[in-house]
C-alpha cells in the first residue's frame, strides 16, 4: 500500500514514524534533501521533492497512492496529494492551509477520492501514540532558540526550513 505523507516537517516528521510503526511503506515528499534525508533516517522507504513535475506520474504509474497524508500547511501540497490519490484513494488533510483549498468536483467524482480532516486524535490514538514513544519507536526532533530569536525561527516556519519542532527558551 503507498502511503505518500506530503510535508516532512513538526507533523510530518512523526507521521513518518507512525506510518512506520504500523506497517505502511512510507514515501516522504517535500521541498527540500534535508527533510528527505530526515524522512529516511526515520523509515521511510523512498523520497521524493515536490518541485519535481514527475511526482504525481510516478505515483500514479505505480497505481496511485491508497492514502495520501498531508502535514503540511501549503495549499500545493493539498494539490499534489490530490493529483496522486488513485480511484476510491483517500486523501487525509491535517496541515491546516491559511488559504482554501479547492478540488475539481469532476475529478472528485470520476476517481471517487474520499476527504477526510482531522485537528486531533482520540483519546485512543493519543495512548497508542505515547505507547510508542514510550518504547522509543517515536522520537520528536526538537530545536531550541532563545525567545529574543523569535522573528529569525518564524520566519525559518514559514520558508518550510524547520525539520521537526522548534522550541523558544527563556534563556
Amino acid at each position: 500500500m503507498l502511503s505518500p505523507l506530503f510535508g516532512i516537517g513538526g507533523l510530518g516528521h512523526l507521521a513518518v514514524q507512525v506510518a512506520r510503526e504500523l506497517g505502511a511503506e512510507v514515501i516522504a515528499v517535500d521541498m527540500t534533501e534535508d527533510k528527505l534525508h530526515l524522512a529516511k533516517a526515520l523509515g521511510a522507504a523512498h523520497g521524493y521533492i515536490a518541485a519535481s513535475k514527475n511526482v504525481a506520474k510516478e505515483l500514479r504509474a505505480k497505481g496511485g497512492v491508497h492514502v495520501g497524508l498531508v502535514t503540511s500547511a501549503a495549499k500545493a501540497a493539498y494539490d499534489m496529494a490530490f493529483a496522486c490519490v488513485r480511484p476510491s484513494g483517500t486523501l487525509l488533510a491535517v496541515g491546516l492551509p491559511a488559504e482554501n483549498i479547492c478540488f475539481p468536483p469532476v475529478l472528485m467524482a470520476a476517481k471517487e477520492v474520499r476527504i477526510q480532516a482531522s485537528a486531533v486524535g482520540t483519546r485512543q490514538d493519543l495512548r497508542e501514540v505515547l505507547a510508542m514513544a514510550a518504547m522509543g519507536k517515536i522520537r520528536c526532533q526538537v530545536a531550541t532558540r532563545p525567545l529574543c530569536d523569535v522573528n529569525a525561527a518564524m520566519d525559518q516556519l514559514r520558508n518550510g526550513q524547520v525539520s521537526g519542532r522548534i522550541v523558544l527558551c527563556f534563556a
